[in-house]
């Protein structure tokens, strides 16, 4: 967020957020072999343990590997009668991990030289270069074995930065260094923590302790291979030949045809690439084959081979491009308001599974069934910090629903930009797939509402849109039922990102969950926003305060500007060509960066002090050398972006103009230009059913479509011109025939050399001070506090701490003390869980009986405050209302409401005494039900007990005070006009 010279205010912000006593439940660094492991509130991880088989795809899996006698391999390749496979699990910074490598790497050495490839080890490397650590590993063995040679066939060492082999074997929080061992069958027959496990400082663990290592994987290893030596007499000794598999993993070139770069031959220059446009809007190539052969050492930076592609402007046939038909708007079109009644809305996006959230009845509501209309968009809410679920959208069943997170004011606060993932055939195992999640960014560097002064600690918040497994709780954070209000439970939370306004998920199938969002962190390093990329990787899930498992990488060059506040930034992925784009709402551009592009650089935490967690499995890292390039500019405040269903045409929304720009993705021009008639637009997005765009306006709070009303004719043609695509087309091919795929690219800065800085021995010291949230795991001490008054904006408190102190309700927390009781209610914590308002009853309507939010049976409702509006939940199969009569069957007629407003069956009957006039409003009324034999139940309102003026049959004196003193007063009170007038001297209150 913050780089080097400008930090000085972030570091005291830091150093506070380091020390505040976090009372959380979150456990460090776990030495034990337990599997599956158990997370921070003692829930098992579905983990590979001993005796489980890797299968399908996760065998089939490719890694290509930096280091080691070969340059790719599959688990698979592994198979077979008598053969043993070793992987171990390493985090860059993590002491314990780099004493026992060196070990590790001696041990595997040592057995492919008796062994050949019957023995394979593996090394899963996370948070640095490859190369840097596979250099390490090695030279730590020649110390620590000096008598035998350094290294250089095996281990076999991948860069594990997106954690597929980590999650596959060793699934947090299982411990590290850990070490798994697979038989011929790949079946996991040990998995185990290292020795030095849990040593914080390098000395702590002695190289005599590092190599116990040695003799246990020795002693293993040799176990498994003794099994077939007794079914089996082989003929002859093992050999490197023999022992591997038929389908042998690639090699790695050990003698290159030459030392250096190998450089072809230059290509004649394309055709321009752009049929149509303005002068120097198109553009050119040539290129040649470059092939680096330079072996690679991890400890120095090598100079960049010669360049293998020139480009320069060139001016397209034709001037003007002129507008065209899409499939999207149509021949004509009209402007359509869908939704009124939000509150200022950012963004929109389309749920992946309609119906899957709500089902068919939550929180006393009916919802469609089905798929029907365009679909179920999703509304967010920036004012109110809520989510609006709009289903069945466009059609006659079409219906709003608002629901927000439970500690809204940290985890949704002024939240910006929503995106799903919407892959729902990634080829991940289900427990593994996060299908249906979703994402939000928030505006915000985390202020409580204002009601703290900013500390920056803020990021995307993760969801899983299953309402099941606490993804949705009550306000006591149990399930929810049918009939009352829920709330969004978080599922994980990063915070490098504060005040970010843009998020986008990444449709990549690598990763092991598939939780990879691009966020537009506007902070940055205090100059400019900054592109950054967050993977949850497994997510601690609901209820948990574990930060410590997610990578997350900053793009410092890709310098971004904010727009005006509260303005959305819209991003996209294209899912084949694999690159973000990017609205820039304050340079009036949108960008396009390559999504698998950039070099690992360095450590982000020092230049970055504010993060999630220290411990070295959160991988906080800064890439440089990445792909970007301007794809349009001179916008009017860009904002909304939407990615048509075949990837083509690429939709941009102007918040400052209300206009809609819509361009061809592959030739970057203009398309056509949509006119709203609005001027203040948001977020935008496709139906997948019916390919109508919707997009969301602030200052009229509404969400509104393009309705085509004519249908294009024919489709437009390409602005890529047809000899360009070819040439292109033929060096792509070229290249990964003959240097590898991923290489050619047009957008490369060939001159651009990572600043690579490995850290020193501080860092990987003060990887293991913290857990969660930047403050040590304790149990003990939350009960202090629960005393504070503290609540200053400047007061030493942190707000954070309450959160994860399991405080819901609190006098400091913003906002009736962080509660959601419905006005005027006071709250109640309940520690770890949730919280109880006074103003909110259940009740049965089978029997009437009451209930408080605790759930505890009562014998009546308090008398209610006429300045307090009450909840009553009502539970069972009878309708239940309001009624000012015990024996006449008629509802309560509240102001401004139908006449039967206050009739509810599952679900929550709301009354808000104050809507009514002074001095009409009923000082009782009866809670009835429409089941015979079921007496109702009095509720007395507190309203100011006084007389009014009355004039009985006309006449002054026959007041109040008159009724009062009359023998048939009981008579006269019954008569509704004295009652009204005259409730003190009747009685009535």
């Amino acid at each position: 967020m913050v780089a080097n010279g400008t930090n000085r205010f972030y570091r005291s912000l830091l150093s506070c957020l380091a020390f505040f006593p976090l009372f959380v439940r979150v456990q460090g660094q776990i030495c034990e072999d337990t599997c599956p492991p158990l997370n921070d509130m003692g829930v098992p991880i579905p983990s590979m343990c001993i005796g489980n088989a890797t299968l399908g795809g996760d065998a089939a899996k490719i890694y290509k590997s930096c280091s080691g006698e070969l340059a790719s391999f599959k688990l698979s390749d592994f198979k077979g009668s008598g053969r043993v496979t070793v992987v171990a699990n390493y985090y860059f910074g993590c002491n314990a991990g780099r004493r026992e490598a060196g070990v590790y790497a001696h041990v595997a050495q040592r057995f492919y030289d008796d062994y050949g490839g019957k023995v394979m080890f593996v090394g899963s490397n996370k948070g640095a270069a490859c190369s840097t650590w596979s250099t390490w590993m090695k030279n730590d063995a020649k110390q620590l074995y000096p008598g035998y040679a350094k290294p250089t066939n095996f281990p076999v060492v991948i860069d594990d930065a997106d954690a597929v082999m980590r999650d596959l074997y060793f699934t947090p929080p299982f411990g590290h260094p850990s070490y798994v061992i697979l038989d011929g069958d790949l079946e996991v027959r040990h998995k185990f923590i290292g020795p030095c496990c849990g040593r914080i400082n390098w000395s702590d663990c002695t190289a005599n302790k590092a190599k116990e290592l040695d003799q246990t994987l020795t002693e293993r290893v040799e176990e498994i291979l003794a099994e077939q030596e007794e079914t089996t007499t082989p003929s002859h000794s093992p050999s490197r030949e023999v022992s591997f598999p038929t389908s042998r993993p690639t090699p790695t070139i050990t003698n290159p045809p030459t030392s250096g770069c190998e450089v072809g031959s230059w290509s004649q220059w394309s055709p321009c690439s752009i049929t149509c446009g303005g002068p120097d809007s198109g553009m050119k190539f040539k290129w040649r084959v470059v092939k680096d052969n330079r072996n690679h050492d991890g400890n120095e930076t090598l100079p960049s081979c010669p360049d293998f592609v020139n480009t320069k402007p060139c001016t397209p046939l034709e001037a003007t491009c002129g507008s065209t038909c899409t499939l999207e708007t149509g021949a004509s079109y009209t402007i359509k308001t869908l939704v009124e009644g939000l509150d200022g809305p950012s963004d929109v996006a389309f749920h992946p599974t309609p119906g899957y959230h709500l089902g068919t009845y939550a929180e006393g509501r009916s919802f469609p069934e089905g798929n029907l209309g365009d679909g179920e968009a999703w509304v967010l809410n920036g004012y109110n910090h809520s989510i609006s679920i709009v289903s069945a959208l466009g059609t006659p069943s079409q219906t709003t629903f608002s629901r927000r997170d439970r500690g809204y004011y940290h985890y949704m606060i002024n939240a910006t930009a929503l995106s799903f993932n919407r892959v729902s055939d990634s080829g991940r195992d289900e427990d593994r797939d996060s299908f249906n999640y979703w994402a939000v960014c928030n505006d915000n560097p985390n202020t409580y509402l204002d009601a703290k002064e900013p500390n920056y600690f803020m990021g995307p918040t993760l969801y899983n849109s299953f309402p099941g497994a606490n993804n949705t709780v009550n306000r006591l954070g149990e399930p929810c039922k049918e009939y009352e209000q829920c709330f969004f439970m978080h599922t994980d939370m990063l915070h490098e990102a504060p005040a970010c306004i843009g998020i986008v998920h990444d449709p990549e199938t690598n990763t092991a969950h598939g939780n990879v969002y691009w966020a537009f962190d506007t902070t940055g390093n205090r100059e400019n926003g900054q592109l950054v990329r967050f993977d949850f990787q497994q997510p601690h899930g609901p209820g948990s305060m574990d930060h410590s498992v997610a990578g997350v990488r900053r793009y410092p060059e890709v310098k971004i500007h904010r727009g005006p506040p509260g303005v959305h930034a819209g991003m996209v992925v294209h899912p084949t060509r694999r690159e973000v784009f990017v609205a820039v709402p304050g340079n009036g551009t949108v960008i396009v960066v390559g999504a698998d592009s950039g070099e690992y650089a360095r450590i982000a935490r020092e230049e970055f002090p504010i993060y999630t967690n220290r411990l070295p499995s959160f991988d906080y890292s800064i890439y440089e050398c990445v792909e970007q390039r301007i794809f349009a500019s001179d916008l009017d405040t860009p904002s909304g972006m939407a990615l048509s269903a075949d990837g083509e045409r690429l939709f941009v929304s102007e918040h400052g103009s209300g206009r809609i720009r819509v361009y061809e993705v592959a030739s970057a021009t203009l398309l056509q230009t949509i006119e709203t008639g609005f001027d203040s637009i948001g977020g935008i997005a496709i139906s997948p059913n019916t390919n109508s765009l919707y997009f969301v306006d602030k200052t009229t709070n509404t969400l509104n479509a393009v309705d085509r009303s004519e249908n294009c004719y024919e489709e437009y043609e390409t602005r890529v011109t047809e000899g360009y695509s070819s040439v292109l087309d033929n060096a792509v091919a070229t290249f990964e025939n003959e240097v590898g795929e991923g290489v050619f690219s047009l957008h490369r800065d060939h001159d651009c050399m990572p600043e690579v800085v490995i850290p020193n021995i501080t860092y990987f010291e003060q990887v293991h001070n913290d857990t969660g949230y930047a403050g040590n795991s304790s149990h003990t001490g939350y009960e202090e506090l629960a005393n504070r008054t503290d609540c200053g904006v400047t007061s030493e408190l942190n707000f954070d701490a309450l959160l994860l102190g399991g405080y819901y309700c609190h006098t400091c927390l913003p906002r009736n003390e962080g509660s959601m009781c419905d006005s005027g209610g006071e709250c109640q914590n309940i520690q770890w869980a949730g919280y109880t308002c006074n103003n909110h009853f259940f009740v049965d309507s089978t029997s009437l009986k009451l209930y408080n939010s605790s759930n505890v049976e009562i014998d009546s409702i308090p008398k209610l405050k006429p300045d307090v509006t009450y909840r009553f939940t009502i539970m069972g199969s009878e309708e239940v209302y309001l009624s000012e009569s015990i024996k006449k069957k008629k509802p309560l007629k509240i102001p401004g409401e139908a006449k039967d407003y206050t009739i509810t069956e599952l679900g929550d009957l709301i009354f808000d005494p104050s809507v009514f006039k002074k001095g009409k409003g009923p000082y009782k009324v009866y809670l009835r039900t429409r089941k015979k034999g079921v007496e109702g139940v009095k509720i007395e309102i507190d309203y100011p007990c006084e007389d009014k003026k009355l004039k009985y049959d006309n006449k002054a004196k026959k007041n109040c005070e008159w009724v009062k003193k009359q023998n048939d007063k009981k008579k006269l009170c019954r008569e509704q006009k004295v009652l009204k007038r005259c409730p003190k001297s009747c009685g009535l209150c």
